[in-house]
């Protein structure tokens, strides 16, 4: 813990005494460290957090346009107090310069004489050492710490959270682009240009950056928000930066790196001819559980695909549910997660709704089981169209998922049997009974939209409706029929019939 003008003040064998009208808080400054000096300007030498001490000798006691360009320049450099030693070249401390530094809420400590200035010096960096010993343990148990955690596979927010707590603050990962990846407390704002300004004055505005350049973790930046000690904060960021780093990397490489196990999950999946038990053990060694509730997403990524689309995404959910995998599927992103309670698809969806708006994202799920993990997928992916603006929620139960579910328990070769006779037809004949039959259920049976999309005279079109009803043996007028062929072709193309 720093030490602060009070702590100082009440040292009774520095005899120091304040003479100008200070609010407490000014007294709680920390003191980074002292300085001395007669010059007229010494602004030039200094850092900012100093206490400054001077005898005042090249300033007269009543030259108060001199005591006021002092005051002013010291205010500016973020000076914690001036202690002005009495006896030299001054009797008491001049009230030109009282007045002028109460002015601009700048604190002035009277030295006696009986008290050396090398004698405040040396306490003050006695202080510092400790301190610096006690930050150097604390920065040593937080490494302690986040290794143990990032060895436990804890999420991102949690390394977050403990470092915030470690500062008395708040801390987060940015993206080159001044994009939040990750934040603790959740939801917080950062503006990059104080991030910068906090790289550029190595945190002396509350805001500290350190570049995540270890490990492999370019382009990201670990920052912290905290009133703490500016070297306490540092030293305690510095220490987590590399480990931090570490694990970033880790969740970068960890989709490539699941990619053939992943991989085996969906074709798994998405091959409804894969038995059960196929699966199940696919999902095993994929890291899942297979019985435990699985919340599945899609994304499609634009403009196109990037790591860090793909670890925002994963980080999002991690916020709900502890284990995430992803793999790619073409032009779409998939993720499965696992390890929450409660409605934990509704708490997904408000996350991504809030961190990443206006992303073509599907939430489905939560599947009980393998088979309908397989349901959901299905239904997911019918979602995802180019109208998609913003995270939303897959349907329970729809069509799609009727066939995914099916599809899975024969329903392949029934659909096949179903449709044969139009293929037969169409092959010998070469014929249009099928594409009709598809168009006039695209068009939810509508016949004077079916001949004009046809480009047929509308007694052609009801022609080969009869043909077809009498090749399938089906009444085309009954919902029932129209259902079973609708689920027929749906299924045939799911076998890339």
């Amino acid at each position: 813990m720093a030490l602060s003008l009070d702590q100082l003040m009440a040292e009774t064998v520095l005899e120091l005494s304040l003479v100008t009208p200070t609010s407490p808080d000014l007294l709680k400054r920390a003191v980074r460290w002292v300085a001395s000096t007669e010059l007229v300007d010494p602004a030039p030498f200094l850092r900012g957090g100093e206490l400054l001490l001077t005898t005042g000798a090249f300033i007269q006691a009543n030259d108060q346009e001199g005591w006021r360009t002092f005051a002013d320049r010291l205010k500016h450099k973020r000076v914690t107090a001036i202690g002005f030693g009495c006896g030299l070249t001054h009797a008491d401390v001049p009230r030109a310069l009282v007045e002028s530094a109460t002015a601009v809420g700048l604190p002035v400590l009277l030295v006696p004489y009986s008290v050396p200035f090398v004698r405040i010096s040396e306490f003050v960096a006695d202080m510092i050492v400790a301190d610096r010993f006690k930050d150097m343990g604390r920065a040593s148990n937080l490494a302690a710490e986040l290794a143990q955690l990032i060895s436990n596979e804890a999420p991102l927010m949690t390394l977050l959270g403990r470092i915030a707590e470690e500062i008395g603050g708040e801390a987060a990962i940015l993206d080159i682009d001044g994009r939040v990846v990750a934040s603790w407390p959740l939801h917080r704002e950062w503006r990059m240009d104080l991030v910068l300004q906090g790289l550029a004055t190595s945190g002396t505005t509350g805001y500290h950056a350190v570049p995540l350049d270890q490990a492999g973790a370019h382009d990201h930046i670990l920052v912290g928000r905290s009133g703490m000690a500016v070297e306490s904060v540092r030293m305690a960021m510095s220490s987590a930066a590399t480990l931090v780093a570490i694990d970033l990397t880790r969740r970068l490489q960890e989709e490539p790196s699941n990619a053939t196990r992943m991989a085996a999950v969906l074709t798994g999946l998405t091959d409804w001819t894969t038995p059960t038990p196929t699966l199940v053990r696919a999902l095993r060694v994929a890291g899942f559980e297979s019985d435990v509730p699985t919340v599945v997403l899609l994304a499609a990524p634009k403009p196109a695909f990037s790591a860090g689309y793909s670890l925002r995404l994963r980080l999002a959910v991690e916020q709900v549910l502890p284990v995430v995998r992803s793999v790619r599927s073409g032009e779409l992103l998939v993720l499965f997660a696992q390890g929450g309670t409660g409605d934990t698809t509704g708490e997904v969806l408000e996350v991504l709704r809030r961190e990443m708006p206006g992303r073509a994202i599907v939430v489905a799920g939560p599947a009980r089981d393998a088979e309908e993990i397989r349901l959901v997928l299905a239904s997911a992916r019918a979602m995802v169209t180019e109208e998609l603006a913003r995270p939303q929620r897959s349907r329970a139960f729809d069509l799609t998922s009727i066939v995914a579910a099916a599809a899975g328990r024969g329903g392949q070769h029934a659909a096949r049997e179903v449709l044969q006779p139009l293929i037969d037809h169409d092959a010998k004949a070469d014929g249009q009974l099928t594409h009709t039959l598809r168009t006039y259920l695209r068009l939810d049976a509508r016949q004077h939209a079916t001949a004009e999309a046809l480009h047929v005279h509308r007694n052609t079109l009801r022609y080969r409706l009869t043909q077809i009803g009498r090749l399938l043996e089906a009444d085309l007028d009954s919902l029932e029929t129209l259902v079973i062929c609708n689920l027929a072709f749906r299924l045939y193309d799911a076998a890339g019939g």
